[in-house]
């Protein structure tokens, strides 16, 4: 199963999915493409592995154990 924790101003909302449910796949994949949109970052783990092995996705994988959704740091 795989979990997406988005972490906003509503604080750690969890999306969940399963690989052999096409419905909740689609659902999970209609979620990542609202944030990107939303200009979100979306990292992706191996379940139980420390923050810095999170890598950076482009695009939504249903097999990814966990994706981890934060806002861009603005600068200046």
């Amino acid at each position: 199963m795989g979990t997406m924790r988005i972490l906003d101003h509503t604080g750690d909302t969890t999306v969940t999915w399963s690989v052999d449910d096409a419905e909740s796949v689609a659902a999970a994949a209609r979620v990542f493409d609202r944030l990107t949109r939303e200009r979100k970052i979306p990292f992706a783990r191996p379940a139980g592995a420390p923050a810095a092995d999170a890598e950076r996705i482009r695009t939504f994988d249903a097999t990814a154990d966990e994706i981890v959704w934060v806002r861009p740091v603005a600068g200046g």
